[in-house]
């Protein structure tokens, strides 16, 4: 427990926590109103700019050596707004697997490791490319002997074409990394998701799905 404790210290120190005013910002949001960017606001309003060294919009990201850590650890060290907010979010680089490789290191230590799992997403301002998403699962303990948990990211990168002159480039292949290079990366946990949304719906709210009583409708309408 100790061993533990110590280790969540150590991401608090490599992390830069949210500003008083920004909490401000996002807890006086009226109910229903959360930090969750589309994928493709996520490159162009974050990412881009984060590389760029321009202004970021308010936010809930936050900026970590994300490889170094658990979902578990970061989920502790961060702690969400249970009635807004389900993902967390966070700026980090990549390192390689092997000096000479283009493979990403994504061991989190002794602890576990995150595995790729199905193809790169292209994400298009129309048909103009903005970068790639890719989805990888949370696996405890030494590879080849992992479980599997409910612990989902969504690794987010610039496309090359957008990438400025001073910063890392890739080279040929798109998706190479480079040590230096930040990425935007979504964790989530699956149950906690999945338990999350069937609240919203025996929950009765009303949206753009709910049916709404004919009889209802015609008290509207006379009124």
């Amino acid at each position: 427990m100790e061993q533990n404790q110590n280790k969540n210290k150590g991401v608090a120190a490599d992390c830069s926590t949210s500003s008083d005013d920004v909490e401000r910002y996002f807890n006086s949001l009226p109910v229903g109103y959360r930090f969750a960017p589309s994928d493709d606001e996520l490159i162009r309003y974050y990412l881009l700019r984060k590389i760029n060294n321009e202004h970021l919009p308010p936010n809930r990201i936050h900026v970590v050596d994300l490889y170094n850590y658990s979902p578990q650890q970061l989920a502790e060290t961060y702690k969400l707004n249970r009635e807004r907010e389900s993902q967390w979010y966070f700026f980090t680089s990549r390192e390689k697997k092997y000096p000479k490789g283009s493979r990403p290191k994504r061991n989190a230590r002794e602890l576990g490791y995150w595995k790729a799992t199905g193809t790169d997403k292209a994400i298009l301002d129309g048909k103009k490319p903005l970068g790639f998403r890719k989805s990888l699962d949370y696996y405890e303990e030494r590879q080849r002997d992992g479980t599997k948990t409910n612990w989902k990211m969504h690794e987010y990168l610039l496309h090359q074409s957008l990438v400025p002159s001073g910063a890392t480039a890739r080279g040929k292949n798109p998706l190479q990394p480079k040590q230096d290079e930040w990425v935007l990366c979504k964790i989530y946990n699956n149950k906690a998701e999945g338990k999350k949304n069937k609240n919203d719906k025996d929950g009765g709210t009303v949206n753009a799905e709910t049916e709404i009583p004919l009889h209802s409708l015609y008290c509207v309408i006379i009124l």
